[in-house]
């Protein structure tokens, strides 16, 4: 089994060659197969990263969960490897800020409890039909799941998901995980 530093770097470089129509046609069927699950129809409150540097794209996705009426909560970090959610109403208010993410302005007047999501959708560099999950390294998903009960759901494309994948005792292992081809039940 590969060393995770290296499926990293591996994935991130096929994932930066994309072009932006292949992303957006992509990230379509990812969001498709998203909004017609179960899991996704019945959340009311959802947590959601911001998506950066080819990533499945979220912008459409939390557009239309808002319009749906749905609670959406986006990462707020601190340099200190803390993550909060924070409520918005529009994208309009992100801004970019350490490592090119991007954050709505700082309001703990605006923070949702973790123990308020229905749902955490999952960013990721590599994945397996167990739910283990290969992130940025950051580790900041890794310190927030365990204070919530919500379900968890990866959004990834195809060519993500490996066979096996290193893990350690920390890692949390995820519910689903949403491709562009299917979506996969991993408890």
């Amino acid at each position: 089994m590969q060393p995770k530093d290296h499926i990293r770097q591996t994935i991130k470089l096929k994932r930066l060659a994309l072009s932006s129509n292949e992303v957006q046609r992509r990230s379509g069927s990812v969001f498709q197969h998203l909004i017609e699950s179960d899991f996704y129809q019945n959340a009311q409150s959802i947590a959601c990263y911001i998506s950066v540097k080819n990533e499945v794209d979220t912008h459409h996705l939390i557009q239309t969960a808002l319009k749906n009426s749905k609670q959406i909560g986006v990462p707020v970090t601190d340099p200190d490897g803390h993550m909060a959610f924070q409520a918005i109403s529009s994208l309009n208010i992100l801004h970019p800020v350490r490592f090119g993410l991007l954050e709505p302005p700082r309001d703990t007047n605006a923070e949702i409890p973790p123990e308020s999501f229905d749902l955490i959708l999952l960013p990721g560099l590599a994945f397996d039909n167990r739910g283990n999950r290969i992130g940025s390294g950051g580790g900041y998903f890794d310190r927030f799941l365990p204070t919530t009960p919500a379900r968890t759901a990866a959004l990834s494309y195809d060519f993500q998901i490996l066979n096996q994948i290193p893990t350690d005792s920390h890692d949390i292992r995820l519910d689903y995980i949403i491709t562009e081809s299917s979506v996969i039940a991993c408890k």
